[in-house]
């Protein structure tokens, strides 16, 4: 029996995700017939393209011209009338850009100027926005997938999958994915749904795969339903999409329901299986001791497309353990998706998957998906690295223990480590104590200097609000960051959310959590709303945040790549700028280089006398002619009051998305814009606006000249002598 395994949208598809390379390896090394796919790669690379997005630009034109029509537009109208006329301005610079952008991301020299990396990803980012539109009110990014409907509840989740109006994956998924699974008849599919952003997309394929084929089955795994355990359990409407559900580690669990549906083991003896048995629903025993790390072969990433990553070098993820060794966080539920207890890899094995994949896939980049790979693993897996010659770059996740010294760190940075990621979340004693994060203060420091001597790249996690965390506690963390930013490179901070099976979700009294706001409705939610009894408020700790932003922009000079470089393309950056072993890369180098570049770019005069200039529109502005006034719209939308009712007004707009700027023009100023196309002269416009406007010659001249200059000045277009 043929089984496929599937990794549906959403997730950055910057990287093979390591939860079907994993299974595929114990499958294929247990003698099963398997295949992977990773459809979220696959999805991304298609829609990000001129022939994948042309279809949601035809859409997205079709609707807005239904609401372009009306006399009027209601308040209910008007966010997407806002939404599709943004897509309808650059949409056809989209499509003729998206192919070139996709390739320069690929490609090692363009990745690597951070101001075309940053042009190259707003295309991308832009393509979404365009696809989403169609789909109105959805959106979807390379982080997330919201739509009207919540994947926080089964009840929205059922809805949204058969909604084919506002999801955008039921028609994709229907011409694109669902015949490549069904190929070769499989008789097992396997979803794997390890973030809630997977939910509604993972979902609507397998109720696509059961309307067409009820024969087989299909199983859900991942770590989203292993923490919904009580809920699955309890709700018989989501078996009509799949037919069972694996959760915790899954190997052993997935090679047995495989023996199950070849008639060779009985259903009720598969560990860690959730399934409908009669008109009940069926949890079968937990495996509490989890898979032997030791005995789990090597990840396979064979059949997965390597090649259509949005990454110029191929990164691929490890493990070097299960479970988490610290594991008392009290914020954290990480362990709760890992049966058993913390199991370390063996580091002959461990430098033996490293060195496998290496040659198998030449590669030698690789991140570490520990929560924290410990000081012990990993100073003994450099020692093993440093003994061969193994040439590679990595990053893993650690945490500030007294064990990490300047030894260490030199040892790290010599097998090949360029990023370690710490878990800081606060730099108040008091906070870290509620947190039982079992570091020290002092300690954090002294290990940020000993990675920062070596040439090693840090970058922290902070948690602003935690339950009882003051405003002055807050700013401590604050303080420390910004006064220690020589050794500290770069962190993500976001605030506190109260996650099920977190230590203080299961003690809120402990932590002077007041009330938490639970909705019968939100029966898939992952996390909750809550009322603190003393500590910052959520509008206290959102102006802590946004101020920590500004005042990091101030300090960091290369605030703005790491700020917007996702971790593993920081990561490739850091590896290709480290110039010096024991030196941690200087991004702001680059930030010199695009400022030296800017100030060098003078505005063009226009020469009063030379009729041979050719002007053009800058790349980013765009011109468009809508029947409601567009502009006026898009203010109340960034203020949040939308219009009361809209009635018809015909007007033109000129969109300048690189400076976010949005202007009402007139007929004589569209024109002028229209034909600064780069292939008309100054004199040619002149004629063709006098044709048009029926302007006096000189009239025509004198105003098309002062109108370029203005233009010019204000960046909007440019101009160039032609050849």
């Amino acid at each position: 029996m043929l089984t496929k395994l599937l990794f549906p949208p959403q997730w950055i598809p910057t990287q093979p995700y390591l939860s079907l390379p994993s299974l595929t390896a114990f499958l294929r090394a247990n003698n099963c017939d398997v295949e992977q796919v990773d459809i979220n790669v696959s999805f991304y690379d298609e829609i990000l393209s001129k022939k994948g997005l042309l279809p949601f630009f035809e859409r997205a034109c079709s609707r807005f011209q239904e609401l372009d029509s009306k006399n009027e537009l209601s308040p209910q109208h008007q966010k997407q009338y806002h939404a599709l006329g943004s897509s309808i301005l650059f949409g056809e610079y989209i499509l003729e850009e998206i192919d070139n952008a996709k390739k320069h991301l690929r490609n090692k020299e363009n990745f690597y100027e951070f101001e075309e990396h940053f042009s190259i990803f707003k295309i991308l980012k832009l393509g979404l926005k365009l696809a989403s539109s169609a789909y109105y009110p959805t959106n979807l990014t390379f982080n997330a997938y919201d739509m009207r409907y919540s994947c926080r509840s089964s009840k929205d989740i059922l809805s949204a999958i058969n909604d084919r109006e506002e999801n955008l994956f039921i028609d994709y998924f229907e011409k694109n994915t669902v015949p490549e699974v069904l190929a070769d008849k499989p008789g097992l599919i396997g979803i794997s749904i390890i973030n809630t952003s997977q939910l509604i997309p993972g979902l609507t394929l397998a109720n696509l795969i059961k309307k067409a084929d009820r024969d087989i089955h299909i199983n859900i795994g991942g770590s989203v339903f292993t923490r919904l355990i009580s809920e699955v359990s309890r709700n018989n409407e989501l078996f009509s999409i799949f037919d069972s559900v694996i959760v915790h580690e899954g190997e052993t669990a997935l090679l047995n329901l495989i023996k199950h549906l070849n008639g060779e083991f009985d259903l009720k003896d598969v560990p860690n299986l959730i399934y409908r048995n009669g008109p009940g629903i069926k949890v079968n025993r937990i495996n509490p001791e989890g898979e032997d790390i030791n005995s789990l072969p090597t990840p396979c990433f064979d059949g997965l497309p390597l090649d259509r990553y949005l990454s110029p070098e191929l990164i691929l993820p490890l493990l070097s353990s299960r479970g988490c060794y610290w594991g008392r966080c009290t914020f954290c539920d990480h362990s709760y998706g890992y049966s058993g207890k913390y199991r370390p890899r063996n580091v002959e094995l461990l430098y033996s998957d490293l060195k496998t994949l290496k040659n198998k896939y030449e590669t030698g980049f690789f991140t570490f998906q520990d929560e924290g790979i410990s000081p012990k693993l990993i100073s003994a897996l450099s020692d093993k690295i440093n003994e061969h010659g193994l040439d590679i770059s990595w990053l893993a996740d650690s945490r500030f223990e007294p064990a990490f010294s300047q030894e260490l760190s030199n040892k790290l940075v010599d097998a090949g480590c360029r990023m370690i990621y710490f878990g800081l979340e606060s730099a108040n004693e008091r906070i870290l104590g509620c947190m039982d994060k079992g570091i020290k203060k002092e300690n954090v420091l002294k290990i940020c200097k000993y990675c920062a001597d070596a040439g090693i790249w840090t970058h922290l996690f902070l948690i602003f609000g935690f339950p009882t965390e003051t405003r002055e506690e807050a700013r401590e963390t604050k303080d420390f960051i910004l006064q220690n930013n020589k050794i500290i490179r770069s962190m993500s901070f976001g605030s506190f959310q109260l996650t099920k099976h977190s230590k203080v979700y299961e003690n809120p009294r402990v932590f002077y959590v007041r009330t938490i706001l639970k909705n019968d409705n939100m029966d898939m939610s992952l996390w909750y709303e809550y009322d603190v009894a003393c500590g910052m408020s959520k509008k206290e700790t959102d102006d802590i945040i946004q101020e920590f932003y500004d005042e990091l922009s101030l300090k960091y000079r290369d605030f703005p790549i790491w700020s917007n470089l996702d971790r593993e393309h920081l990561f490739l950056y850091v590896s290709h700028f480290k110039k010096n072993m024991n030196e941690v890369p200087d991004l702001s180098e680059q930030i010199d280089r695009i400022l030296k570049k800017r100030s060098g770019e003078k505005p063009v005069n226009v020469d009063p006398t030379n009729m041979e200039l050719y002007p053009v529109l800058n790349e980013g502005v765009f011109i468009g002619t809508f029947n409601f006034n567009w502009a006026q719209l898009h203010q109340a939308m960034m203020t949040g009051n939308a219009l009361k009712k809209m009635h018809m007004e015909k007007t033109n707009v000129l969109f300048d998305s690189n400076n976010n700027r949005i202007l009402t023009v007139s007929g004589f100023v569209k024109d002028l814009l229209i034909n600064c196309n780069g292939k008309s002269n100054l004199s040619e416009i002149i004629n063709m606006i006098k044709e048009k406007h029926q302007p006096g010659h000189t009239d025509a001249e004198t105003k098309t000249r002062n109108l370029l200059q203005g233009l010019i000045d204000k960046n909007i277009i440019s101009s160039r002598k032609g050849s």
